[in-house]
């Protein structure tokens, strides 16, 4: 019964209990759907991010050197990935970008990854792993990837 009195003590010290039933659905226990819709805002962006990223393993998937500018990958690094395909054909690239990993900071999001690279060596596939930090960009409403190291 004591704990009873306690909570009925919070409630009125915040104010709920004597607050009308219509007054209580724009309250703290109850807040109006804007900020509910508000809360769901970085899912939805971390959820964009995490597109942008698909868009870049599919492009390494496929060894497609435009898929991966279109990512957002400079043309610099571009041509080290061209050269990294012509010289393994058979290669696969893998990221494994946990969502703890995932940092974002308004129009930037910084994301650590593990890259798993296989490549075909002597008629055997050698896989190695590696770190990977992602570095996102928010540009014209689109997320694509500004850096990669």
């Amino acid at each position: 019964m004591k704990s009873l009195g306690f909570f009925l003590a919070l409630i009125s010290a915040a104010g709920l209990l004597a607050t009308a039933p219509s007054a209580l659905a724009q309250s703290a226990v109850y807040p109006a759907a804007e900020p509910i819709a508000a809360a769901y805002e970085p899912a939805e962006q971390a959820a964009t991010v995490q597109a942008a990223l698909y868009q870049f393993d599919a492009a390494v998937a496929s060894h497609d050197v435009g898929l991966l500018q279109a990512a957002g990958i400079k043309p610099g690094s571009a041509r080290g990935w061209q050269k990294f395909f012509k010289n393994n054909p058979e290669a696969t690239v893998t990221d494994n970008c946990p969502a703890s990993g995932l940092a974002m900071f308004g129009d930037t999001a910084i994301w650590n990854c593990t890259e798993t690279v296989t490549v075909i060596s002597e008629g055997k596939p050698v896989p190695f792993a590696l770190g990977i930090r992602f570095t996102f960009a928010k540009r014209n409403g689109a997320w694509t990837i500004a850096d990669r190291r």
